[in-house]
């Protein structure tokens, strides 16, 4: 294992290049949010209320938003943690093939990852404002800390998306490059000649060589018959 022996060394080491990446930032945000969101509604999402020791969500007494949040969350924050991990041994594949769908995977997930989080923050938002005030002793700081990361979320994995977007676009195919550079050259050859080009322009009027050419050609062309010539005799 290389120790870095300086400053400098330890800034341009492989893991510093890799944790200033904006993907990686990028994720790491995004699992943290996710961790924040099924944390907190884990451990204090859910009350009992006031007449009773029965324990309730804290969001409209709805089991259903608080077990969305908390899975949400956790899938979203393991989906954060693989996608770290396998960018770490990105720059490793030498398959080209396999990159490309990586890379077209990251941004399926992301775009899906997304929407899931626009939902469940609509969806959290709504059964927070539908619970009666002081309903519950505790969880109503969980809850709008659950609710505040979500909408968090949301802008989180646009962003990812987009980088996803960029990296697909700009790390296409060899092939595929080659290709439409290929189909360039064959349709620049194929183009018709520039009419600002004088050698190429034919001249069809009247009184062009062209047309002379052409109105003449049957007499030039045919062929003429052998004269016999009478030999005096001496």
């Amino acid at each position: 294992m290389h120790i870095p022996e300086s400053l400098q060394d330890l800034a341009d080491s492989e893991a510093v290049q890799f944790l200033k990446r904006p993907k990686t930032i990028t994720r790491i945000f995004a699992g943290v949010f996710s961790l924040i969101v099924f944390s907190s509604l884990l451990t204090d999402g859910y009350q009992n209320k006031t007449d009773n020791s029965q324990l309730h969500c804290v969001l409209n007494s709805n089991s259903a938003a608080c077990s969305f949040a908390v899975g949400a969350g956790l899938l979203s924050f393991l989906s954060s943690l693989a996608f770290l991990a396998l960018d770490a041994h990105e720059v490793r594949l030498s398959s080209t093939r396999f990159k490309t769908a990586f890379q077209l995977l990251d941004l399926i997930l992301a775009v899906i990852w997304a929407g899931i989080w626009a939902v469940g923050f609509c969806f959290l938002a709504n059964q927070w404002h539908r619970s009666p005030p002081r309903y519950f002793l505790l969880g109503s700081n969980s809850a709008k800390a659950a609710i505040t990361f979500s909408f968090f979320s949301i802008l989180i994995w646009i962003f990812q998306a987009y980088l996803a977007f960029q990296e697909l676009r700009n790390d296409a195919p060899v092939p595929y490059k080659r290709s439409l550079d290929e189909g360039g050259v064959v349709l620049t050859s194929l183009s018709p000649p520039s009419a600002a080009s004088p050698v190429n322009m034919p001249t069809t009027g009247p009184h062009g060589p062209s047309y002379a050419s052409s109105s003449l050609s049957p007499y030039l062309s045919t062929p003429m018959a052998p004269r016999l010539a009478m030999m005096p005799d001496n």
